[in-house]
């Protein structure tokens, strides 16, 4: 096991962009290699700066005047097998933090001066142990010549070469979540990075070639990180933009927008033509986006004629973007709403997810075209499948009155028929399933010698499709969603369209067992001869299940609870 001593030099500590790095390089190293990670967050750590008193040269060799957290460091850094140099580049430069961790290793060395490899310096003190030696860093420049005067001070540090460089220019678009689909490809060239490491103790050339290359265009990024001091906060500091005859007007909406344009995917809006204009109530600021065959446009001002419109404050359209809130679920609790095509607004995660390619799309994206390749078997498409099951239900219902070989057998070997058909697609339900072990059920006490039958079998057929609806109420999706997923642009675990299932799954297990219980009152009342004319509820039901799953979500969108 390979012992890692990570040093993170950055004041933002675990929050910071150098972390992002950090994180993405060990997770490809472990996964080759097992390791035992020290991430000393040195900011946090209790590390006084030299004094230059050099008593550890003098009156105490190897031991510094401070007891500090530095014992305890400086025993982790002689035992590491690699040692993680993690800083953001400070004016041309490693962090002072750093810096200061560096001037502490002092007592590690002799005041002797020799010439070690033609060079004059100051031998060892202990037989270190052999180190590798990485540096992670990040600018906020689009240039790598910035890194020049931190990777050669580095260098001397360590006494020779490094042995790998992650030296990330743009960094601080690490940050800006709503981009991080864009580039994705870097950091999964940095986790490369730490596999390679793992494996060969060095970068390989390709690895090493795509390190080097900016996240983003050199144009988009000066675009992006001018506009981001506005959007993250620093309206005090914002661009002023001057229209004709106007006093300046601060547009810290229009600047994080800018960012918002900057993760449009053009591929999953291919053929699409719509308009999607944001007004942010508190800023005072309406500003509209032109989507069409592939491109984006961010206009400032609202739109004649929008597709969709979002209606929100700026703090929560941010917490929306950075992941901090759930688009959803904040529209579900009222923190924003929405006019026009609800449509569109299901698309939305794909068509600002940030990828630039076919790799990098959304994983929400891939799952919806996949359900929508897979979601035929027979020519029947996947929501269809419900009115199936419902047909062979019938035949129960009807057969049960006479024989068990009608109400029984024959729905068993359906349902059976039904599993068979849909088996290895992936789109096999809990109602298919239930289905089956229930008439299964029914055919054993038939075998048996206990016939279920008549009315009887009846109500119990209706209290059985109500259990099997109703026990999916305690599971995360509900036995509708299995169904209505097939014609949902979002991932099924969009909270409005598992509160829509939810709310139809109830009313289908409430319908079932109403039935049952209309049945057994009709039998009483010695009306049963009407008792087919409850199939005609079912019918009515998947009208009003088709109303719903569209009224529901709309009713949300436009803020109602």
């Amino acid at each position: 096991m390979k012992n890692i001593l990570v040093l993170n030099g950055s004041p933002r500590g675990l929050r910071g962009n150098t972390n992002v790095l950090v994180e993405t390089f060990l997770k490809g190293y472990s996964a080759l290699e097992p390791v035992q990670v020290d991430h000393v967050v040195l900011k946090d750590a209790d590390v006084h700066q030299c004094c230059g008193c050099f008593s550890c040269w003098k009156k105490t060799p190897g031991q510094c005047v401070f007891k500090d957290d530095m014992v305890m460091l400086l025993e982790n850094y002689k035992n590491a097998d690699i040692i993680i140099w993690a800083t953001p580049l400070y004016h041309y430069g490693m962090t002072a933090i750093l810096k200061k961790f560096v001037e502490r290793t002092l007592p590690l060395f002799k005041p002797d001066i020799v010439q070690i490899g033609g060079a004059y310096t100051h031998p060892e003190r202990y037989v270190l142990k052999e180190k590798k030696n990485v540096l992670i860093t990040n600018c906020g420049f689009p240039e790598r010549h910035n890194f020049d005067a931190m990777v050669t001070s580095v260098k001397e540090i360590v006494n020779g070469e490094l042995d790998a460089e992650i030296l990330c220019v743009m960094g601080e678009l690490l940050s800006v979540k709503p981009l991080r689909g864009r580039i994705q490809w870097y950091l999964d060239a940095v986790t490369t990075a730490g596999r390679e490491m793992a494996a060969m103790n060095a970068l390989s050339a390709e690895t090493a070639r795509a390190l080097e290359k900016p996240l983003v265009a050199v144009e988009d990024f000066v675009e992006m990180a001018n506009a981001s001091w506005s959007a993250d906060g620093g309206a005090g500091d914002a661009r002023v933009e001057l229209e004709k005859g106007q006093v300046p007007v601060l547009s810290v909406g229009y600047d994080f927008l800018t960012l918002m344009k900057h993760s449009f995917n053009p591929q999953n809006a291919e053929g699409m033509s719509a308009i999607l204009e944001i007004e942010f109530t508190d800023l005072s600021e309406t500003h509209h986006f032109e989507i069409d065959r592939g491109t984006c446009r961010l206009i400032k001002g609202p739109s004649e004629n929008y597709t969709t419109k979002i209606i929100t404050t700026y703090e929560v359209w941010r917490q929306i973007s950075d992941g901090e809130l759930d688009g959803a679920q904040a529209m579900m609790d009222g923190k924003y709403k929405v006019n026009g095509s609800l449509e569109f607004m299901m698309k939305m995660g794909g068509i600002f997810d940030g990828s630039e390619n076919e790799d990098n799309r959304s994983q929400t994206t891939k799952n919806t075209q996949s359900i929508e390749k897979n979601s035929k078997v027979l020519g029947i498409a996947g929501e269809k499948w419900m009115s199936v099951l419902f047909v062979v239900w019938m035949v129960s219902w009807i057969g049960i009155n006479f024989n068990a070989l009608i109400g029984a057998w024959i729905p068993l070997v359906l349902s059976v028929t039904v599993l068979v058909v849909k088996r290895g697609t992936g789109m096999t339900t809990r109602f298919e399933k239930g289905s089956c072990l229930y008439f299964f059920i029914l055919s054993m006490l038939d075998l048996l010698g206990i016939a279920i039958l008549g009315v009887n079998g009846v109500v119990l057929n209706y209290l059985a499709i109500g259990a099997i609806w109703g026990l999916s109420l305690f599971e995360n999706h509900t036995l509708t969603s299995e169904y209505s997923k097939y014609n949902f642009e979002g991932s099924p675990d969009n909270v409005i369209f598992k509160r829509t299932n939810q709310h139809l799954t109830l009313f289908w297990c409430i319908l079932f067992i109403l039935q049952g219980a209309v049945v057994m009152m009709l039998y009483q009342m010695h009306l049963y001869q009407f008792a087919p004319t409850l199939y005609i509820l079912i019918w009515g039901a998947l009208k009003f299940t088709n109303w719903y799953s569209k009224w529901y979500p709309e009713r949300v969108m436009r803020g109602g609870h």
